[in-house]
């Protein structure tokens, strides 16, 4: 139990570090209007731009934070979480 107590406090976004909670708040954006289509021809172009504003390097900044935190295991378990390879 106090294991578990204890995976779940290393794993909220405020014990990670700063360039980590950004990527994760970034990325999840990326991930909601990868995720996002629409009829209205307007609203598909605010879609794309928030595409690529959002999701534009995002497998290069990955796999840099995963490199740089390699040792730090909630980082790994939160990053783990996306696809490296969103941008092909």
């Amino acid at each position: 139990m106090i294991l578990t107590a204890l995976l779940a406090l290393a794993l909220t976004p405020q014990t990670l570090p700063r360039e980590v909670r950004a990527y994760v708040a970034r990325r999840d954006k990326c991930d909601h209007f990868r995720g996002e289509d629409s009829p209205d021809e307007a609203r598909q172009k605010e879609i794309e731009a928030a595409t690529i504003r959002f999701c534009t390097g995002a497998d290069r900044q990955l796999a840099r934070l995963k490199r740089i935190h390699a040792h730090n295991r909630a980082v790994q378990r939160r990053l783990g979480r996306y696809d490296p390879r969103i941008e092909d």
